[in-house]
């Protein structure tokens, strides 16, 4: 006896994007997650009132694979300004998106850091493309930014930076067609937080699959074209299979990538009784001292995360400060944001970190982020991108793959 259509392992992006398509299709889907709650590695976990999003992470309002998602609007969605505070040489300095903030957009140029020349090879850089998704350049992200000749000065103190944040890519050492579209998107709309965390995004797609249609805590220990062997030793079977985990879980089950580097981040929050500034940009470290190389007034854009009469803080680090002990690393981020704010630092409240070893993958493969192999359907952003917008359209590739296969049997 069936227990559905198409069984998919993995209650991420993909994977719930992967159910709804199925679904809307006709075909009965049974999703299969091994946590406490979907949503992969976009998890958001209440606080003492407030609420830590798993690594800092926006929804990209430009993002083409949003475009198919219903309900959008239901999230309550707050927008970034389209700009940076960059520390350089002991003061911040400003820069905005010169269209999204047109009585800004002087700044740019009275900050010293970029000049004419260089917006102007910002927008060639950034322009828009026909393609939805990122192809090779077979380049590095590095190479490109030196083959456009940006001026030293805008390319270490504002490119270098707010690439590595995006790409979580200390070296930018990966392929730039990703930077180029992070570029685009950012350009094209706003960076959006939800009203109730990043893990809002996935619950919405959940609700609707059905919640009924979703087994939490329930492990996959082998699978099959036909057949999903859960750890309790439950056997669920289907007329297809799709496994839509993280690479690591996908190779345990069968997948195609037995070795998949990953890049690291880690996300420190803090609690404060008033912000440091107002406006809600990012703060980029420009120089290489010190720890930090971001970080965000969360509260500055949506309110919800924190309680009333508090502010949250978010800080963000990449490479080899991900991986020392987190006592370390709060101690060496607050002598960090002590020279950029003040003793006013002193009083701001560590709450939590988050560590996360495999954010993205480290060479992304730019693929439609599924394929068949053994019969069984393997899906991700591993295989595509790391991102919303790749594990979305991996989970869309995963579904058009079943429903072909399926009626490819059905006709035999």
């Amino acid at each position: 006896m069936l227990d559905a259509d198409v069984i998919i392992v993995g209650g991420g992006l993909s994977g719930l994007r992967a159910a709804l398509d199925v679904s809307r299709a006709g075909l009965s889907v049974l999703v299969v997650e091994a946590g406490t709650a979907v949503g992969g590695r976009m998890r958001t976990t209440p606080h003492n009132g407030f609420l830590l999003d798993h690594g800092f992470q926006v929804v990209l309002g430009g993002y083409p694979e949003l475009r198919s998602v219903d309900g959008l609007s239901s999230l309550g969605l707050m927008p970034f300004d389209s700009g940076a505070r960059v520390w350089r040489n002991g003061r911040f300095r400003e820069l905005f998106h010169p269209f999204r903030h047109p009585s800004k957009a002087l700044r740019a140029l009275r900050s010293g850091i970029a000049s004419p020349l260089d917006l102007v090879r910002l927008a060639r850089y950034s322009r828009p493309r026909a393609c939805a998704h990122p192809e090779p350049l077979h380049e590095t992200t590095a190479e490109s930014l030196l083959r456009y000749r940006f001026s030293a000065l805008f390319r270490e103190s504002f490119l270098a930076p707010f690439l590595s944040s995006i790409l979580l890519d200390p070296l930018l050492g990966a392929d730039a067609a990703c930077a180029r579209f992070y570029l685009r998107m950012f350009s094209g709309a706003p960076a959006l937080l939800p009203r109730q965390g990043i893990q809002a995004l996935p619950e919405l797609l959940a609700q609707q699959v059905g919640v009924s249609h979703i087994l939490l805590h329930s492990k996959a220990q082998s699978a099959t074209n036909r057949e999903v062997v859960l750890s309790s030793g439950e056997r669920l079977m289907a007329r297809k299979v799709i496994v839509a985990a993280d690479s690591t879980a996908s190779a345990h089950l069968g997948g195609p990538e037995q070795t998949m580097p990953q890049r690291s981040a880690r996300t420190l929050y803090f609690s404060a009784p008033e912000p440091p500034y107002h406006d809600g940009v990012i703060a980029l470290n420009g120089e290489k001292d010190g720890p930090l190389v971001s970080l965000a007034v969360v509260t500055n854009v949506q309110p919800s995360y924190a309680p009333p009469g508090r502010v949250l803080v978010a800080a963000n680090l990449l490479g080899d400060s991900t991986r020392i002990p987190e006592a370390e690393a709060v101690s060496a981020v607050r002598r960090q944001l002590s020279a950029w704010f003040g003793s006013v630092v002193s009083s701001w409240e560590f709450l939590r970190g988050f560590a996360i070893a495999a954010a993205v993958p480290a060479r992304p493969r730019m693929g439609a982020g599924a394929c068949s192999h053994r019969g069984v359907i393997f899906s991700g952003d591993y295989l595509s991108y790391g991102s919303q917008n790749g594990a979305l359209r991996a989970g869309r590739a995963a579904a058009q793959l079943a429903l072909e296969e399926l009626g490819s049997l059905s006709a035999a």
